[in-house]
């Protein structure tokens, strides 16, 4: 993952928190369960991209 693709999700997770929040704070629980979906949705891209770099650093590391 690039530099520039990480500051692009980084920065929709922080749009959609904020968004999200806005909406819990209003009462607007139909929009904040959307904006939970998306967050939830983003975050689980990250988590699943996180582990696969993970096992490929794990995979291909040098055994001393």
């Amino acid at each position: 993952m690039s530099i520039l693709q990480f500051i692009i999700i980084a920065s929709f997770c922080l749009l959609e928190t904020i968004f999200f929040n806005q909406a819990l704070f209003e009462k607007e629980y139909l929009i904040a369960l959307l904006w939970g979906f998306l967050l939830y949705r983003d975050l689980k891209r990250v988590y699943i991209v996180s582990k696969f770099t993970d096992n490929i650093l794990k995979i291909t590391k040098k055994k001393d």
